[in-house]
Order: structure tokens, then C-alpha cells, then sequence
């Protein structure tokens, strides 16, 4: 493994986008021929999209199955409310401080969840088996688990430099699969209104998920990749393979 991204995800990453392409290619109207972005609107527009449940206080329904077929709840009590509180006091200063703690709480939020609804053994990205299994999550699921999580954060006034956005939706559709539909959570910095796409799709549960810029995010080539301290080393977008 190296800088988060396991060897078995940069396997699976051939095959990977497919599946999101696939569930979400017929709800995901483009408006334009070269790439499409979305990301605005009201938060439950995306879940109303999935027929996916909003957290109701600090109880969440975990995404899995790919396209969120599945919704598991789980509540996060008062200690664990507290232990993020805990994460989120050491980025308190300044939005980049806030965004870093943001990565480790969400992290360990998802860990949590996961270990009690039986996710905890998701296969970073998509693969054939992982379609309809509860056990697995394709990035529409992560997408949708990791804005929950943010949006118990923010009820619990834990975000002080930054609102939870709109799921960001990415493609490009004139490079065919190279440019699969892909999903994202957000970060909006209060007052820059810069948005941060917060993606872990490729990561395994409990890893802290990549926070980016949504220009930087997703994007040609191999522009962004994860393990932001230290040198590129693998895209998130599939690379070809013989016989892919």
C-alpha cells in the first residue's frame, strides 16, 4: 500500500467506473457534449434521486449495495459524538486546519458505522461480485454515507469554517469509459465559497477520504491522486488494461 491507496484498489480501478457509469447513466441527465458538473441545489435533492433516507439527528442509514439498494441505520451516540467533537477541536483555527480534521473525523465515523452495519469489509472501488451485495459500496453508496456523516457533524455545530454541500456529480462523456460518472460528498468553505469534493470511494473503510478542490478533482489525465502528503502514485479514474 502506498500513501493510502491499497494494491488491491489499483487492481479493481480497470473495472472500477463501470458500475458507477451504469447505475447512474440513466438518472444523470448531461447538459453538455464535453463534461458535465453538478453540485448545486439542496442537499436532498440527491437523496430523493436514490430514495435514500437523510439522517434524522445523529442516526444515519448506511449506503451499500451499489445505488444505495440498501440502507442500513445505525445512530452514533453521545460518546461518539464526543470523540469527534474531539477530532474536530484541533482544526479549529482555520478552514485548510478544519478540512484536515475533517478527513480523520469522517474517517473514523465511517469505521464506526461500518463495523456495526457490516461494511467494514468493503472492497475499495467496484467490482463484479460487490453489485447488489449489502457487504459493498460503489461510489454513489460512499457519496451519500460520507455527506450523512458530514451532516451529523454539522447539526452538531462541528463545523465552524465550512456547510455541507450538494453531492457533486462529475463526467466527460466524449472519452467514453475514461470518463465515467463519478460521485462525490462536499465541503464549501464558508467564506471563500470555494467547494471541496470529499471522496473515498477508492479507500478502504476507516481510511480518511481525499479533500479537494472540485476543479482539481476528478479531472484529466492523472492530475489528482490520492495521498495529498506525499508524490502522486496512483489516479482515481481507471487506467486501460488488456482485455478492459
Amino acid at each position: 500500500m502506498t500513501n493510502g491507496l491499497s494494491d488491491d484498489a489499483r487492481r479493481r480501478a480497470p473495472i472500477a467506473g463501470r458500475f458507477c457509469r451504469v447505475l447512474s447513466a440513466l438518472a444523470l441527465t448531461c447538459a453538455l457534449v464535453g463534461c458535465a458538473y453538478q453540485g448545486s441545489g439542496l442537499v436532498e435533492v440527491h437523496y430523493q434521486k436514490y430514495k435514500a433516507r437523510m439522517p434524522e439527528g445523529d442516526r444515519v442509514f448506511v449506503c451499500s449495495s451499489y445505488g444505495c439498494r440498501t440502507q442500513t441505520p445505525f445512530r452514533f451516540t453521545a460518546a461518539d459524538i464526543a470523540e469527534v467533537k474531539k477530532i474536530m477541536a484541533k482544526g479549529a483555527a482555520t478552514p485548510a486546519a478544519e478540512r484536515d480534521a475533517a478527513k480523520v473525523a469522517v474517517g473514523w465515523m465511517g469505521s464506526r458505522a461500518d463495523k456495526a452495519v457490516g461494511t467494514s469489509n468493503d472492497r475499495p472501488g467496484d467490482d463484479l461480485a460487490g453489485n447488489g451485495d449489502p457487504g459493498q459500496m460503489d461510489c454513489v453508496d460512499v457519496a451519500t454515507n460520507l455527506t450523512s456523516y458530514m451532516l451529523v457533524m454539522e447539526r452538531n455545530k462541528l463545523l465552524r469554517h465550512h456547510t455541507v454541500g450538494s453531492i457533486y456529480v462529475k463526467e466527460d462523456i466524449r472519452r467514453g469509459w475514461d470518463g465515467w460518472t463519478h460521485y462525490a460528498g462536499i465541503l464549501i468553505d464558508n467564506k471563500s465559497k470555494q467547494k471541496f469534493a470529499v471522496d473515498g470511494w477508492l479507500l478502504a473503510s476507516g481510511k480518511p477520504p481525499e479533500i479537494v478542490e472540485v476543479e482539481r478533482w476528478y479531472i484529466d489525465d492523472s492530475d489528482l491522486l490520492f495521498g495529498a502528503k506525499g508524490a502522486p502514485v496512483a489516479s482515481m479514474k481507471p487506467t486501460a488494461t488488456a482485455g478492459n
